[in-house]
């Protein structure tokens, strides 16, 4: 079997978290204790010798002892994002983007959309990451027009799937009735809706948004 696993030192290391704060504390009394054992040891070759390989032991035990506290303790999915896959003709895992959840939910939203970037470019034909992507935009970063991009690239990916384009399609009918207030597209949207996914809730719903575009009704900016 083989397994992959990504480390994310830059969240790994974050003193501006308490988590890692808290988890170099936790590595003094080990670390310090590897250091004197390691003095009492090298002391034979003279003190200064014995002086220089405590403080390396120490900065080695400390980091060590820090980094295992923070993957085992300190919630290490904000540390290591593990992709389990095993060799061979089996399906891996799907991704939830956990780490890029977590900077979400932490309010790091530039760090997540940089991390995003970075995944679209190793994986351009993943439909349901640009879908995720273009979520993170839409809601997160508040940038409709890069969410709308977004949405239409997933759903022009080869790959795609009818559960992807009802998905774009569905946001992207919200982004045109909403923030960026386009009536025009959002009836190519709801055409598209009725037309690719006859028989859904959504299809029916619109079909009835479109006959309030065209009549011109009072509730022309909601959806159905």
């Amino acid at each position: 079997m083989k397994i992959n696993v990504k480390i994310h030192f830059d969240q790994l290391l974050d003193f501006n978290d308490p988590g890692t704060v808290r988890a170099f504390g936790r590595a003094l009394p080990a670390a310090s204790l590897v250091a004197g054992v390691t003095f009492w040891q090298a002391a034979a070759w003279g003190a200064v010798v014995g002086f220089l390989a405590a403080v390396l032991a120490f900065v080695v035990a400390e980091v060590l002892v820090a980094v295992l506290v923070l993957t085992m303790v300190e919630g290490g999915a904000r540390a290591m994002m593990s992709v389990v896959a095993p060799s061979g003709s089996s399906t891996p895992s799907p991704d939830d983007y956990s780490f890029e959840k977590s900077l979400l939910a932490r309010g790091k939203v530039a760090e997540a959309l940089i991390e995003l970037e970075v995944r679209m470019a190793n994986r351009p034909d993943d439909p349901a990451l640009c879908l995720f992507a273009a979520d993170a935009h839409a809601r997160e970063a508040h940038d409709p027009a890069t969410a709308e991009r977004l949405y239409l690239r997933a759903r022009e990916i080869p790959t795609a799937t009818t559960a992807h384009d009802y998905a774009a399609t569905n946001r992207l009918i919200d982004l045109y009735l909403g923030p960026l207030d386009d009536p025009a597209r959002a009836t190519r949207e709801l055409e598209h809706m009725r037309d690719r996914h006859a028989g859904t809730t959504a299809a029916a719903g619109a079909e009835k948004m479109l006959r309030q575009l065209r009549g011109n009704t009072p509730t022309v900016g909601q959806r159905a």
